[in-house]
């Protein structure tokens, strides 16, 4: 019995890990975008020089492809912890945190590859 008691912070923190993470990924995503985007652009544009614009786009799809991977692994995360909590004998909340995680992941994900086409479709600096 102390071997499950021993884990079971850990398992906690990964849990609620999983569910926080999506959320601040696609927040660092939209707003990394905009600040390497604007930065950038205004920079160049006030030092009368026209921007590189291939630069800054492969710049921002990088930062957001980083941050995709991070969601989704955090998406793995909550679904090996949902399916660990169903196959045991652990609280329901797990199970839970678990299934929110993943969805939320899956939902964050799909935001910040919304986010990462922009560059490839717009202009970077219009």
């Amino acid at each position: 019995m102390a071997a499950p008691e021993a884990t079971r912070p850990r398992s906690t923190h990964l849990a609620v890990a999983a569910v926080l993470v999506p959320p601040v990924a696609w927040v660092c995503a939209l707003g990394l975008s905009y600040v390497v985007q604007d930065f950038a652009c205004t920079a160049y544009a006030s030092a009368g020089r026209n921007p590189p614009t291939t630069v800054i786009g492969t710049v921002v799809v990088t930062l957001d492809v980083v941050l995709l991977v991070l969601t989704l692994a955090a998406g793995v995360v909550a679904w090996r912890t949902g399916r660990h909590a169903t196959a045991g004998d652990s609280s329901p909340l797990f199970g839970f945190l678990g299934r929110l995680g993943t969805f939320l992941s899956l939902g964050f994900a799909a935001g910040i590859v919304m986010i990462a086409v922009n560059p490839l479709v717009l202009e970077v600096c219009a």
